[in-house]
């Protein structure tokens, strides 16, 4: 134990001062690294000759209605497709302990009820996360020659190519789709926390 007093305790103190500042220096220099990574891409524009998009799940309602967060991906979707009529959709994802069907199940009849017909909206229901929805959807088409764009949100796009590079998809382009500014320190936060949960699981 470091004794309270006594003529080291002084600069051992200031040793371990100096440490905290660092660390948090450094976490800080992180999470604002990762959120100007995470807007320069969500401001790229993706190329016109995708021939498929991969829409990521997200949480889907008692009533089986998209949530805000995947409604906002299913519309940005959306437009790429009615653009791009060549351009085909795989939407992913499983049915969690509170959805009332699979998320695959609720965007694909979001987008079915939008016009877009249903040769072009293949499903992947069995994910239950961001390395899981790419990897399966990876067995659906060829990732290493097929050019695809990833949906999701703005804040979660970093790490979804990311996973999608490690996965073996060779061209791969972010679509954003636009979240609440106020809720993005948040977001970055816990996409930080997350880029270094799936680098410790080997998905990225």
């Amino acid at each position: 134990l470091i004794a309270q007093d006594g003529p080291h305790a002084e600069p051992l103190v200031r040793t371990a001062q100096r440490i905290v500042a660092a660390a948090l220096v450094l976490g800080v220099a992180a999470v604002g690294a990762v959120g100007w990574r995470i807007m320069t891409l969500a401001h790229r524009e993706p190329p016109d000759d995708l021939a498929y998009l991969i829409v990521l799940g997200a949480q889907v309602r008692a009533d089986g209605t998209p949530s805000g967060s995947l409604r906002r991906r299913l519309e940005s979707a959306l437009a790429y497709l009615r653009a791009h009529p060549r351009t085909r959709a795989i939407v992913s994802g499983g049915q969690g302990p509170n959805e009332p069907c699979s998320e695959a199940h609720a965007m694909r009849t979001w987008l079915l009820d939008r016009g877009i017909a249903a040769d072009r909206v293949l499903a992947e229901a069995q994910s239950t996360t961001t390395a899981e929805n790419l990897s399966r959807t990876g067995l659906l088409i060829d990732p290493a020659r097929e050019r695809v764009g990833i949906v999701t949100n703005d804040f979660h796009l970093y790490r979804a190519l990311a996973i999608a590079r490690h996965a073996g998809y060779a061209h791969a382009w972010g679509i954003p789709a636009p979240s609440r500014r106020w809720y993005l320190p948040n977001n970055v936060l816990r996409e930080v926390a997350a880029l270094v949960k799936n680098k410790l699981r080997g998905t990225m």
